[in-house]
């Protein structure tokens, strides 16, 4: 990706609807650093980013990534070019991403226990020019990760470190922030600005293309639609590596002008201290972050009245875990969302409790949704169908995808793989997914890619991953294997292997079932239903 990528008018929004859009404001020539810019000339002494016991203004912070984007333009990164981001929920990714976007480059966030798997795809496909990681974090070392994987692809991108010691062939984050700038500028609003990796049903992770129109429009709708003021305050634990924590949150604060409340390590403990003292007021994040600060509230006796927007979504969001905080004064609006989409549908704070806990809200202003048969048709109010969404806030493509661009993408409107049903008043409600997609705590997993590293041990002859209920987490992953005659094989060692080939470690399999066979369609394939059922009915039996 070089050069300012600018999207060409019908690659997925069609000519006619951009010039509506356009003509409707709902898209513009605002960029995030233009809006940092503008804070920290209107209001420079307000809090931009809370992290941990360090505060920083919008005065600072502006004056940070103006240095920033200065230093990394002299590391070769210009319009169009990638850098990937690798760090914690941390200031200094607030620094960078508004740095980023000022040149007009692409932003890759990225998880930081990503390991040499995941980000040895990153560098194949993105070809980063910089890659930012911290030195050390929980334990593991980021600089032996960026050596090794550089060694492997091939691709040297320019190591940025944050905090520790360098190495001979990286920079120190700090090195970035010697000399003054001019202020923020901000490239161009219809070129793309983000880049982020998701897992798809395929083996090989969508790399998905944003740009300020999509995602600014999408913040912006977010905040009229659920009604936020100026003095609302954004707690994120989710992780800024990911869509959610960086749109609805880092993107979401600081477009705004509102005050980023970052939460690192994940403890419930924490968290409701965090809220209680910061009084933070909105978050998005996964049920499994609810659950356990639910818990604690309820342990500790503990309202948490302040907490009037938490979106949910991402997986299933049981009416119970509503009702509970509900009790603990807080306010949860569940939502229905994708990498590609962001937010499509959601509860507002009039709806009511019983809408709130039992539905994904209704489409957010401007962006249209159809419930379709597996005929492409309407389907009938309340009956099941597949959610297809149009709208402002539908990102530009794949990137070096055509294929499952044109796939997906049709006419402006997003194919989602998910089924929902809709009600005569437009409120949609998630019932499954036609997609293999494993949610665990609110990240995607993709089962076939485990699957093809199942097969090459030489153990296995044949391997299905599937994903089953778990109170806390949404789904835990099962590896269900049949062995080659004579053979045998442990959890410990599946996990230990699959750990060396470098996979994430919330991608590994917390459950292995040794089986005689695996059920099939007519067709030959693997029908994971019946595989989920079979489980949970011995599972069932076993704790009678």
């Amino acid at each position: 990706m070089s050069g300012q990528w600018v999207v060409p008018a019908d690659a997925v929004t069609p000519a006619v609807t951009r010039r509506r859009y356009l003509a409707e404001g709902l898209w513009d020539d605002v960029t995030l650093a233009g809006r940092v810019r503008d804070h920290a000339s209107t209001i420079p002494e307000a809090i931009a980013v809370t992290d941990g016991a360090n505060r920083y203004s919008y005065g600072r912070l502006c004056e940070d990534a103006a240095a920033a984007a200065a230093a990394l333009a002299e590391l070769g990164v210009e319009p169009g070019t990638v850098v990937s981001v690798q760090l914690p929920n941390r200031y200094e990714f607030a620094v960078l991403a508004v740095a980023v976007q000022s040149i007009g480059a692409v932003v890759n966030p990225l998880l930081p226990n990503y390991r040499t798997r995941e980000l040895g795809t990153v560098f194949t496909t993105a070809v980063p020019r910089v890659v930012v990681t911290p030195a050390e974090y929980r334990g593991f070392d980021h600089r032996a990760l960026v050596a090794e994987v550089s060694e492997a692809t091939g691709v040297r991108p320019h190591h940025i470190v944050v905090g520790g010691d360098t190495g001979p062939d990286a920079t120190a984050y700090q090195d970035l922030l010697r000399d003054t700038a001019p202020s923020l500028e901000g490239g161009r609003a219809d070129a793309v600005s983000e880049l982020i990796f998701t897992s798809g049903t395929e083996a090989r992770p969508k790399a998905i293309m944003h740009t300020e129109q999509t995602t600014n429009f999408s913040v912006r709708i977010a905040r009229q639609d659920l009604g936020l003021s100026d003095d609302d305050v954004v707690w994120m634990p989710s992780p800024i590596g990911h869509s959610t924590g960086f749109n609805y949150g880092l993107r979401f604060s600081l477009y705004h002008g509102l005050r980023l409340v970052l939460q690192d390590r994940w403890s419930g403990e924490a968290a409701a201290d965090l809220v209680r003292e910061e009084q933070c007021s909105y978050t998005m994040a996964a049920a499994t972050f609810l659950q356990d600060l639910v818990d604690v509230a309820g342990r500790r006796g503990l309202s948490l009245g302040s907490l009037q927007f938490f979106g949910c979504g991402g997986a299933a969001v049981p009416p119970a875990l509503v009702d509970a905080a509900e009790e603990r004064g807080m306010r949860v609006l569940r939502l229905y969302g994708s990498t590609e989409v962001l937010v499509a549908t959601w509860n507002r704070p009039g709806s009511s409790l019983e809408q709130r806990r039992d539905t994904d809200g209704t489409p957010m202003s401007h962006v249209d949704i159809q419930v379709r048969d597996e005929g492409g048709g309407p389907v009938e109010p309340g009956q099941p169908g597949e959610l297809a969404v149009r709208g402002p806030n539908t990102c530009v493509g794949y990137y070096d995808d055509a294929a499952r661009t044109a796939t997906t993408f049709v006419d402006g409107w997003v194919s989602s793989g998910d089924l929902v049903t809709q009600d005569d008043d437009g409120t949609v409600t998630v019932v499954g997914r036609k997609k293999e997609i494993i949610i665990r705590g609110g990240l995607n997993i993709t089962p076939r890619e485990i699957e093809e590293m199942l097969v090459h041990f030489p153990e296995v002859d044949r391997a299905a991953v599937v994903g089953l209920p778990d109170d806390r987490l949404g789904e835990r992953m099962c590896a269900c294997v049949v062995l080659h005659p004579g053979a045998s094989l442990g959890l410990a060692t599946m996990v230990g292997r699959l750990r060396e080939l470098g996979l994430a470690t919330y991608k590994l399999p917390e459950r292995l079932e040794i089986v005689d066979s695996l059920p099939t369609t007519a067709s030959g394939k693997i029908t994971k239903h019946e595989i989920v059922r079979s489980l949970m009915q011995a599972d069932n039996e076993h704790s009678e």
